[in-house]
Formats: C-alpha cells, sequence, structure tokens
C-alpha cells in the first residue's frame, strides 16, 4: 500500500437520514479513470441482482462460497448513466453492497457496505483536496501512506 486514503461514513450519527452527495462525487470524478468495474451483491440482494442482469451487459458471476453474486465488465457510457441516475433503493440507499473501479486490471477505487466505506488507491494531492472538501460531517478519514510504514 503506497498511499491509500480510507474513509468511513457513519449513518447512524444521522437520525436516519443519509446524504449520499459525496458518493456521487466520487463516482463521478473517479469512474471517468476506469476501464472496468465490479459489483458485489448478497445473494439475497434478489431485487438488484435481477435489475443489474436487466439494464447491464456485465458479466454475471455466482460466488457461492462467499454468499454472493459479482457482476463484472467494461465501463461505457450507458454504464456510467446507470450508476449516476439509478444508484439509489427505494430507501434513498446505495444500491449496491461494493462497487470496484479498475484500470488495466488495478483496483484504484472500491465503495463498499453500500456506500458507507471508500478506499482510494494512489490519490493525488487534487484528488485529496477534492475527497476532503465534499466530505460529509459524519464521515472519518485515514490516509495511509508509505512514509508511515517505514
Amino acid at each position: 500500500m503506497e498511499n491509500n486514503f480510507f474513509i468511513y461514513v457513519n449513518f447512524s450519527e444521522e437520525n436516519g437520514t443519509q446524504d449520499y452527495k459525496y458518493w456521487f462525487s466520487f463516482i463521478k470524478y473517479f469512474i471517468k479513470s476506469a476501464d472496468s468495474i465490479e459489483f458485489h451483491l448478497w445473494n439475497e440482494e434478489v431485487e438488484t441482482i435481477k435489475e443489474l442482469s436487466l439494464k447491464t451487459d456485465l458479466k454475471k458471476i455466482c460466488l457461492d462460497r462467499l454468499k454472493m453474486v459479482s457482476f463484472v465488465g467494461d465501463i461505457n457510457h450507458n454504464l456510467i448513466n446507470y450508476i449516476l441516475k439509478d444508484s439509489l433503493n427505494n430507501h434513498g440507499e446505495v444500491k449496491w453492497f461494493s462497487i470496484l473501479l479498475k484500470f488495466k486490471g488495478n483496483l484504484f477505487f472500491e465503495s463498499s457496505h453500500w456506500g458507507s466505506e471508500i478506499n482510494i488507491e494512489n490519490p493525488n494531492e487534487n484528488e485529496i483536496k477534492m475527497i476532503k472538501s465534499v466530505l460529509p460531517k459524519n464521515a472519518t478519514f485515514h490516509h495511509f501512506n508509505k512514509n508511515q510504514s517505514e
């Protein structure tokens, strides 16, 4: 881990109201640098699994031992529009357990636990400023870098 930025958003402090402006800011910014994507969903998220099957051309992979389903594939304009316009469920929450963005097979952005945890690999100084500028009040972050581990 050369340079890693980890964010946790504590929704329990928000008294049940969840604001995902930060999440959309991150997705809009980082998806532009991705060439492939991976979604992870729990097997019991039947409606969301069905929706991803119908609305995307991603390959569905059953991860039986983990009791999860994964959807993987290349980023395209239609997929980006789908993510930006249809990311929230009926309760106003991010509907996918995890989204992983990759470039040339290397993971550089991960949104997990329905958007409450974000991990960004090797952000540059401008990206760190952007990240900090959109963090909600109920977020904590940890910036790990190579110098800290030496």
